[in-house]
């Protein structure tokens, strides 16, 4: 995965942010980033080696992270982001999003599947914008989905 990394991307107000693979070293930003977040929004990305995660980092300081995790059917990846509130709002988690689906493009996933809460409606948007629909989840949760196509950039 570090070929593609780093990457710089520029927010809406100009800030350059480096986009990588997260690393064991990176265990004490984690929890600084986590500690940041509102109650309902903590979580840690699954300890699982096939577990893709990427961070963004403003400096040393992770400000957001994005993961892609299988899926209990084959092919597929569960998708999640998380940004510090004092990033969100400034197309971050948009440049995000794009570089996990290209990334699991890479990778031959062939599907992903968000599952943003309720009140989350910057990141619902963002994944209708990049062809996310809706499907039925596990109970009365409602998933977006996106079927990637092998050999195409998606975009």
């Amino acid at each position: 995965m570090t070929e593609e990394y780093p990457k710089t991307v520029v927010l809406t107000d100009g800030a350059h942010l480096v986009l990588r693979p997260a690393a064991a070293a990176d265990a004490a930003a984690l929890a600084c980033f986590w500690s940041r977040l509102p109650p309902e929004e903590r979580g840690v990305p699954a300890e699982r080696d096939d577990t893709l995660a990427v961070l963004a980092l403003d400096g040393q300081r992770v400000a957001g992270v994005a993961t892609l995790t299988p899926d209990a059917v084959a092919g597929e990846r569960r998708l999640a982001i998380a940004l510090d509130p004092d990033h969100r709002g400034r197309r971050l988690g948009t440049w995000m999003l794009l570089d996990v689906v290209h990334l699991a493009a890479a990778r031959g996933v062939e599907r992903l599947v968000a599952a943003p809460r309720a009140d989350d409606e910057a990141f619902r948007g963002a994944l209708r914008r990049l062809d996310f629909v809706e499907a039925a989840g596990a109970g009365s949760a409602t998933v977006l989905v996106k079927t990637l196509h092998v050999g195409w950039t998606d975009f």
